[in-house]
């Protein structure tokens, strides 16, 4: 979990703007724990919103850099919220990108 939550904040702190904060979010119920990861900045574009959690995928503005990640952060994030039998999403529009990731509170069998 700690690798997923990081996984999210960095990519936050990464893509999101500079001068507003990331915020963490987490509520829930009897039945399942949520967790959302929210910035401001630019809006992903919606074809790369519909492949975000595919590895190796980088938004447009990034796959020419040299630098940064390789783009397995949030294929990783995703991995571990199904090993827990949890689903993540991603949603962005013109204010703010959010990721949230709901968890049941038990395992199923």
């Amino acid at each position: 979990m700690q690798q997923l939550l990081g996984n999210l904040v960095v990519n936050a702190v990464k893509y999101g703007s500079q001068d507003t904060p990331v915020r963490v979010e987490v509520t829930g119920d009897v039945t399942h724990v949520r967790i959302e990861v929210k910035n401001s900045g630019t809006a992903i574009k919606h074809a790369t919103l519909a492949r975000i959690f595919d590895p190796l995928t980088r938004g447009p503005e990034n796959e020419s850099s040299p630098e940064g990640s390789l783009g397995l952060g949030l294929y990783i994030a995703s991995e571990i919220a199904k090993a827990h039998h949890g689903v993540i999403e991603a949603r962005s529009d013109e204010t703010e990108t959010s990721f949230s990731v709901s968890l049941p509170r038990e395992s199923e069998p």
